[in-house]
């Protein structure tokens, strides 16, 4: 079996409100907005969103469909995880929320994992190059596209914060 693997963990606080932040990534139409590579995401039948990724890679341009479905029962989390029957492209992405004092720290995780019997099955170029090169430069390319999409919703949702000044004269 030839599989490509990679993942990102980090976390990050946005000075604005936990409803405002969990509303913000609830919709998916900011993921394809804001996330690099993100094409667009598509509700089918059965509770099941296909995302379709696509990047460069030392093999050339890939495109991926990602079936998944929402998977966390917490309040305070939003997941989505492999559709069951999904065996090949396989995305688990999660936010946990968490309210802090004039702010919202938010853990997200993401993990893909492409799997296939043979290298070409993936992508004729890719035999060449072996699983650990093409996770290596997959891996390069979503810390990238995460840290990028964290930091532009960070200045947008805090930008969208009324400025509270204090009067110094009192």
């Amino acid at each position: 079996m030839f599989r490509v693997k990679s993942s990102f963990k980090g976390q990050i606080e946005i000075r604005a409100p936990f409803q405002a932040v969990k509303k913000y990534f609830s919709n998916l139409a900011n993921l394809t907005d804001m996330l690099a590579g993100v094409e667009h995401i598509r509700r089918e039948a059965g509770g099941i969103a296909r995302w379709t990724i696509a990047t460069e890679t030392p093999v050339g341009h890939v495109r991926f469909s990602f079936p998944v479905r929402e998977s966390s029962p917490h309040a305070n989390t939003i997941e989505w995880s492999p559709a069951l029957n999904e065996r090949e492209n396989l995305l688990r992405y999660s936010l946990k929320f968490e309210e802090a004092v004039g702010a919202t720290l938010v853990e997200i995780s993401q993990q893909v994992e492409l799997r296939r019997k043979r290298a070409w099955d993936l992508h004729p170029g890719v035999g060449l190059m072996g699983e650990a090169r093409l996770s290596n430069a997959l891996q390069r390319r979503i810390n990238e596209a995460i840290e990028n999409f964290l930091e532009r919703v960070k200045e947008k949702l805090e930008s969208n914060q009324p400025q509270i000044t204090i009067d110094k004269h009192r």
